[in-house]
Formats: structure tokens, C-alpha cells, sequence
């Protein structure tokens, strides 16, 4: 375990404690995570944020309603990750839906155009003339594209929910909660989030307008929540309470095989079951496959798999995104196996970087650092940023954080000691991106672990493992997991459950000599308890084990049809 802290998961005043319908542990673990009443263990589409409640849109659904009743062409622009995919998918499904075939898309090309509307993009994007450009899961940073449109004559609705610098574009319309301090809700909607709430509300300015008929009847758009769940949950936003409801929609309707042909292609590749598919599933087998193809490759490949509308061609992309995955997942282990070689090989100086790390190294490939820092993250517990060359000549780097340090803060906070070092920034407290001169990354690095450590309490730095408190003999079996299952889609700030425990070992062996799979038994009963512990180092394969400490999930675990319970070990104490 190292120096890892052992955490009990604060419990707040909360009205389900003491509630006599549900088990302890069941209330226990939703007050740790916020959850005040019953109604937000519930999740009926009724109970979803009001789209009255978002700023400007009703405004940008009145102008969109213009171009969809005068059938002008609509051009939606996405972003080369998942949550940029789905949400280009919804928008051109929706308005298809809607009674509007004049739609099309582009997504944007990492490689030549960079992130958001560029100019690059935005002069493609203009030699296609559309009437009206919806930008979905960008252009909250992207001026001069949006003057570049604007003067040609072309609406621009964005649709971000990225934080924005201390001005905002020229668009026809910004659709985005984090644009505006003083909105307090829907904050954390994904792009996908955002492009479905844009949809919903032109639904209903074309039924106010009597758009729809019986030739054109009013289509239910809950048929675009498949998109919802795997955007929201592949962007890692915060499953807050209307995101639950959003992304659980979305999963039941897939589980009972209401999505289209590409989400079932991708699901059928990944060797999961729809009927008991979890937003674990999704977050590790489903969105990196989609976001595979925006890493290596072009990101309409992602956006063509999602609107196949018949099984042959859904398989036909689903296989091409497998196979970027596969490639993704050799070049990834290459360069994180550099990374920490690397960062291993700095011995002292490594004490000058105890509050974050900066890599470079010439051949990384630009598409994979965000991963890469993400590893680093994952194992020193700093924020870590990973630059690569790219083909502009700049170096492009990803970041990723550690609870408590806003990385986009941080960023934001060397542009101001440091105008022109960073060329341009831009992402969330948890992840950011960042363009430098080559010649400034050596000031940049310097610059950047000294704003953290002038900002932030070292005891951040502690890695602490949080726990949900300990398990009964009573709470082992099919029902109890299940029924813990299903208490909500689990995801950012929404953990899944986990405990703690002391079990004796009845049997253990290693499985293709990365995994421990061991039968344990719990000291007060005699019942036998299947485990497995995924990619253990050499120690923990080596050690032959009496008694064993661990800190676990409840596993639903699916082998030839048949449903077990076994513990997935998170860390062995």
C-alpha cells in the first residue's frame, strides 16, 4: 500500500439516514456522496433540469427553428473526442427527427486543424457555405473562426460547455452555463448534454410554430439518449443529479436494445451483454474505442459508426475503431513505459518536480499524451502534463489533475505571470490542453510546478484510498450486489461503492502472469468468495497469502451466461 491513507467516505446530515426501507449501507453510501432525499436515489426524465433553465436557449432554438422551417443548411462541428462524436451524432439524428434532412457535419482534424474551430476549420467549414454552423463540445474559445463565419454571412450557435476566457466570441448565440458566473445549474452537462437540451428546445419552438403534422409527426427524442449516456460518461463530467437521470435513461434504454446499430456494434465488439451493460462498461470498453479514432486517426469514422442506420455498415465502422483501440492501446504502453522511464531517471531532480510533472520527448505522438499524463497522474499522484511535437512545429500537450488543483486555473495563472509563454490553453479543472513554442518549455515546466506550489496545501499531495466502510456476512450474495448496482449509473464524483475487509485465503493462483485470482472466505463464515486482483506487480504475484487485506467492489461477474459474485480488488492493504 505504501503511503496510501486509508479513508472512511464522509457521511453528512442527510434525510435517508435512518430510513427503515433501506439497508444501512445502502443510505450510507449515498449520503457520502451527496445524495439529501429519496427522490435523488430516482430517476424518472421528469425530474431533469427544466431547458427553461439554461441561458440562451430558447433564443438559439428561435433561431435554429428559422433555418429548419425555411430549410436552410445546418452544418454541425464537433470535437475529435467521445463527448464531441455523440454529440455531433444526437444533433444531426435530432434534426433528421425533427423533419431536417438539410444537415451535415465536419469534425475537426488534430493534426491540421487543432482543437476548436480554428481558422483552418472554420475556412472548410466556409467553403461548404452552410446557412447556420451549431458548434457542439467547442467554440467557447474560438474567436477568430467565429469572426471568420460570421463575415461570411453565417449564424454561429455555440454549444460548449468548456470555461471560457474573460470574453466570449462573437456567435449568433452561446449556449453554455459555464460562460456566466452567476448560473448555478446545469453546470455540468457534457457537450452532449448541452447539444440535447438545444434539441429539446427546438422541439418545442417547432411544435409552438406547427411544424409538425401528421406527415411530420413529433418524434420522441429520449431515442438520442444513448448518445447522451456515452458522451457524459466518456468526458468524465460530474454525475450530479441531473446528469444521473440523463446518463441512467440513456443506459436503460440501451440495455433493452432501444440505441442505434453502431452502439450495439461496438457494444457486440467489446464482448459485453446489453441486457446488463454499467457505465463502467461504457467508460472502459465503449467510449475509448470512439475516442480511439479522434487520437489516431479522423473523428468522423466515430460519427459515421454512430448514424449507420443498418447493421452492416455499424460493424463495418465498429471494426475500423477496434482497430485504431488496438493500435491506441500498443502506442500508449510505449510511450507511458518512456514517460516514467523518464521521470525515474531525473533521481534528485525528481524532488524539484514533487508538485507536478512535465515530459516531453521528440516521437511522442500528440494524440496520446492525454492518456500518457493521465497514467503519470495515476501513479505519482500529481497533476502531470505530457507535451509532444506537432506538426505545426509547436509542442501540444494534455494534461490531467488531482482533486483540488484546477488545472485550467493553474494554466491560466502562468499566462497571466507569464503573458506569450503559453500560445493557447484551454479545459477543465480535472484536464487541460496547452500549445507552447518549443523554445518556452523549459520556462514553462519551471513556471508551472512553481505556481502549484505557491497554491496549493502539500497535504494534497497524500494519496488516500476512500472507502465506503465494511460489508456483513449477509450483504456476499446476488441480490445485495445487484440491488447496489442498481442505486445509480456510477461515475465522476459518483464513485462506484467500494469497502474494506480482512478475508482468510483459501486459494490463489496468477492468470497470464498479470493476475491474482483468489478464493477467499470471511473470518466469521465458512462461504467461499471468488476475487480477482487485475495487474499486480511481481510482490503481490510472489506472495503467498494466509490472511489478505483488501479494498474491493462488489462484482457482477458474466462467464457463459451465467451472473456470480465475485470481488474486484482495488488495492491489496
Amino acid at each position: 500500500m505504501g503511503d496510501k491513507q486509508l479513508i472512511v467516505r464522509t457521511i453528512p446530515d442527510s434525510s435517508l439516514l435512518g430510513k427503515q426501507d433501506l439497508d444501512p449501507v445502502f443510505w450510507r453510501v449515498m449520503a457520502a456522496r451527496g445524495v439529501n432525499s429519496e427522490t435523488e436515489t430516482q430517476y424518472p426524465l421528469g425530474n431533469m433540469l427544466s431547458i427553461d433553465k439554461i441561458r440562451h436557449l430558447q433564443i438559439a432554438a428561435d433561431l435554429l427553428a428559422e433555418h429548419v422551417i425555411d430549410n436552410n443548411s445546418v452544418l454541425i462541428f464537433g470535437d475529435y473526442d467521445a463527448d464531441g462524436a455523440t454529440s455531433t451524432a444526437l444533433c444531426v439524428r435530432a434534426l433528421r427527427l425533427l423533419g431536417h434532412e438539410n444537415v451535415s457535419y465536419l469534425m475537426p482534424d488534430r493534426f491540421i486543424d487543432g482543437y476548436g474551430l480554428s481558422p483552418s476549420a472554420a475556412k472548410r467549414i466556409a467553403s461548404q457555405a452552410p446557412d447556420c454552423l451549431i458548434t457542439v463540445d467547442n467554440g467557447i474559445a474560438s474567436f477568430d473562426g467565429v469572426d471568420l463565419l460570421r463575415v461570411q454571412d453565417i449564424d454561429v450557435i455555440i454549444t460548449d460547455h468548456h470555461l471560457p476566457a474573460s470574453e466570449l466570441p462573437n456567435a449568433s448565440v452561446i449556449v453554455n452555463q459555464n460562460a456566466w458566473d452567476e448560473e448555478k445549474q446545469g453546470k455540468n452537462l457534457a457537450g452532449v448534454g448541452v447539444a440535447f437540451y438545444l434539441m429539446l428546445a427546438l422541439r418545442r419552438t417547432l411544435r409552438a410554430r406547427g411544424w409538425f403534422n401528421d406527415a411530420r409527426p413529433e418524434p420522441n427524442l429520449a431515442n438520442c439518449l444513448d448518445f447522451v449516456a456515452i458522451g457524459t460518461l466518456a468526458d468524465l463530467v460530474p454525475l450530479d443529479y441531473n446528469n444521473r437521470i440523463l446518463v441512467n435513461e440513456g443506459l436503460q434504454r440501451i440495455r433493452a436494445g432501444y440505441c442505434c446499430q453502431g452502439v450495439k456494434a461496438l457494444i457486440e465488439l467489446s464482448k459485453k451483454i446489453p441486457a446488463s451493460l454499467t457505465s463502467t462498461d461504457i467508460g472502459f470498453s465503449i467510449a475509448p474505442k470512439i475516442n480511439a479514432a479522434g487520437r489516431l486517426d479522423d473523428m468522423t469514422v466515430g460519427v459515421q459508426c454512430l448514424l449507420a442506420d443498418n447493421q452492416e455498415s455499424a460493424f463495418l465502422f465498429a471494426n475500423k475503431l477496434n482497430e485504431i483501440n488496438v493500435l491506441r492501446k500498443k502506442v500508449q504502453q510505449k510511450m507511458t513505459i518512456e514517460a516514467e522511464q523518464q521521470f525515474d531517471a531525473l533521481g534528485d531532480q525528481r524532488m524539484q518536480s514533487k508538485h507536478a510533472i512535465v515530459l516531453y520527448q521528440a516521437d511522442w505522438h500528440e494524440g496520446i499524451v492525454g492518456i500518457v499524463a493521465a497514467r503519470i497522474r495515476e501513479k505519482y499522484h500529481r497533476p502531470g502534463i505530457v507535451f509532444a511535437k506537432s506538426e505545426d512545429g509547436y509542442l501540444k500537450g494534455s494534461g490531467r489533475s488531482v482533486p483540488g488543483i484546477h488545472l485550467r486555473d493553474m494554466l491560466d495563472t502562468v499566462d497571466k505571470r507569464y503573458p506569450g509563454l503559453i500560445l493557447k490553453f484551454g479545459g477543465h479543472a480535472m484536464a487541460a490542453g496547452l500549445s507552447l513554442e518549443q523554445s518556452g518549455l523549459e520556462q514553462f515546466s519551471e513556471a508551472f510546478i512553481q505556481v502549484i506550489s505557491d497554491s496549493v496545501d502539500p497535504d494534497i499531495f497524500a494519496e488516500t484510498i476512500e472507502y465506503d466502510g465494511s460489508l456483513d456476512n449477509q450483504h456476499f450474495n446476488l441480490d445485495f450486489a445487484r440491488a447496489l448496482q442498481n442505486l445509480s449509473p456510477w461515475g465522476q464524483r459518483f464513485p462506484v461503492p467500494s469497502f474494506v475487509g480482512e478475508f482468510d485465503v483459501i486459494n490463489q493462483r496468477v492468470l497470464t502472469d498479470r493476475h491474482l485470482k483468489l478464493v477467499l472466505s470471511s473470518s466469521q463464515s465458512g462461504n467461499s468468495l471468488d476475487a480477482i486482483a487485475f495487474f499486480q506487480p511481481e510482490s503481490a504475484l510472489n506472495t503467498s497469502y494466509n490472511k489478505i487485506k483488501i479494498h474491493y467492489e462488489l462484482n457482477l461477474n458474466q462467464f457463459r451466461g451465467i451472473e456470480s459474485l465475485q470481488l474486484l480488488i482495488r488495492d491489496i492493504l
